[in-house]
């Protein structure tokens, strides 16, 4: 008998209810709620901010991340934007993850190192002041705002590569997780300023998908969910050889975004 389903919330009379399997009468179920309308989310955001005193310094609240692109799962954080008058701060409280942002941060970021706060702000959905953000939606992809993420890309690959390099040393075959969390962190934050560029919305399907094509698999995708998510104790399962495809494209698109924003500056 199955033990585990995940079925629809269905009106029944005046309430709601989960309709269940005839096998299961006579038994004990935990009912959980794993999707949460946005109007739980609101709720439960304000409960957090009244809980740690912050409402009152509050100037905006927003919806990011996967839900927000209406790409949640049933594992996905609830990704929280809390625009504030003077305090940055984070804070996660089971699914919730609220980043508090001053709005002289967030002007500071928008023009001198655009990622990720841009992306957050072109991607959220309102869930108080849903005017504050709209000047900083119509901010542009450009050298000076992106050169603090071109950078430390380069010196990412440079670290990966040392990393790698000690791999090929001692004979193995698989690099570690933290490689293969750096290279896909970069890899997204190169594929989102592409989008940012063409003017278009990101999507993790599509990384995913760039991931597969680029490296053959998927495992290198795996495995930065798997640090991500702090599933356990780092591993080495990604291949060497699809890392380096990786690690060849990250720096080829690295390159290409520095060299096209250099000239639209000029």
């Amino acid at each position: 008998m199955e033990t585990q389903l995940i079925k629809p919330i269905v009106k029944i009379g005046n309430s709601a209810g989960v309709v269940l399997p005839k096998s299961w009468q006579g038994n004990k179920a935990r009912i959980e709620l794993i999707e949460e309308s946005i109007e739980d989310i609101t709720q439960k955001t304000l409960q957090i901010l009244t809980k740690n005193n912050l409402l009152p310094i509050t100037l905006g609240i927003y919806l990011i991340g996967s839900h927000a692109r209406d790409e949640q799962t049933n594992e996905s954080d609830i990704d929280i934007l809390v625009i504030t008058t003077n305090k940055n701060h984070r804070i996660i409280e089971g699914r919730y993850e609220l980043t508090l942002i001053s709005i002289e941060s967030l002007e500071k970021q928008v023009k001198e190192n655009a990622i990720p706060i841009l992306p957050w702000i072109i991607e959220a959905k309102p869930i108080l002041n849903n005017n504050l953000l709209g000047k900083y939606k119509k901010t542009k992809p450009t050298y000076k705002n992106l050169k603090w993420h071109i950078e430390t890309t380069k010196s990412a690959m440079n670290m990966n590569k040392a990393a790698m390099e000690l791999d090929q040393d001692l004979e193995q075959i698989n690099t570690g997780d933290s490689t293969a969390y750096s290279l896909i962190l970069r890899l997204r934050g190169i594929y989102i300023i592409n989008c940012l560029i063409k003017n278009k919305l990101w999507k993790t399907q599509e990384l995913i998908q760039l991931v597969k094509k680029i490296s053959g698999s998927v495992i290198a995708y795996e495995r930065y969910l798997y640090i991500k998510n702090d599933k356990g104790k780092s591993k080495d399962i990604l291949p060497l050889s699809q890392a380096e495809r990786l690690m060849k494209y990250i720096k080829k698109e690295n390159l290409k975004q520095e060299k096209w924003l250099k000239e639209k500056r000029d």
